[in-house]
């Protein structure tokens, strides 16, 4: 109760840092894009004829979906994370009254409004070339897109703190999340649509935590998946990561301590 009282003043504080730091964030913003950059490779590749049934509109609508997801649900923990741990940052936010978590949180979901304002005029230069390309969904469709965006958010939240817990052992834990970033490129669906895969390789990501923080909310805005076996598979994803971020921070908090931080 104490933390749902606070959070609305979290938000505030955290979107007032957004807009000090406002040009900082278009960067951001616009490193996330690149969707845009493997549409227009898709969509050339898409000219000679349909891949794997995947014709140059469908390759807008995937790509267009993925610019979406990627950009609500972009998050940068790992970096701050580590920062904080190494540099001694963490100390002073622990002693605060609040779990230094729940401020990183509410620094990530007060970036998502900056997002949507850059975001619109890209939908829109989308639509112009591609009408198909933004062609809303129905209510039930944005639904299940809306559920399946938060638990994506949800997973890769649990992931990146997974990773920046490293840094209570690992002087370079960044070098381990930019592996994961790399596997995750490719068994997401951000560079390739898993339907272009080879069926074995697409079925094991199918199951795969990758999947479920990109891929899953995409299908499912498209109707490309099942719903309920899909959200399943995030939930699930969601309940693994997070006992395994808990259990990570507990022990880097007796580490934390040991080293005399």
């Amino acid at each position: 109760m104490r933390v749902l009282r606070a959070w609305p003043v979290l938000l505030r504080v955290a979107w007032a840092e957004m807009f000090a730091y406002r040009a900082e964030m278009v960067v951001w913003i616009l490193g996330t894009s690149l969707p845009l950059v493997m549409l227009a490779l898709w969509d050339a590749a898409a000219e000679s004829g349909a891949l794997a049934g995947f014709t140059a509109g469908e390759v807008a609508r995937y790509f267009t979906a993925v610019l979406v997801v990627r950009q609500l649900t972009a998050i940068w923990l790992a970096w701050e994370f580590d920062h904080d741990v190494r540099t001694g940052a963490l100390s002073p936010q622990l002693l605060r009254p609040m779990h230094p978590l729940w401020w990183r949180a509410a620094e990530t979901l007060a970036a998502v409004p900056w997002r949507v304002v850059v975001l619109v005029p890209l939908l829109g230069a989308l639509g112009a070339w591609r009408p198909e390309a933004v062609a809303p969904p129905d209510v039930a469709t944005c639904g299940v897109f809306a559920l399946s965006l938060a638990l994506a958010w949800l997973v890769g939240w649990c992931v990146q703190v997974c990773f920046g817990c490293l840094a209570f052992w690992f002087e370079q834990a960044l070098g381990a999340w930019q592996a994961w970033f790399f596997a995750w490129g490719l068994l997401s669906g951000y560079l390739v649509p898993l339907a272009l895969m080879p069926p074995s390789l697409r079925d094991v990501a199918a199951w795969l935590p990758f999947y479920a923080t990109l891929g899953a909310p995409v299908d499912l805005l498209l109707g490309h998946a099942d719903p309920w076996g899909t959200l399943a598979r995030q939930g699930a994803w969601a309940i693994v990561l997070a006992a395994v971020a808990s259990a990570a921070w507990r022990a880097g908090m007796r580490r934390y301590g040991a080293v005399g931080a």
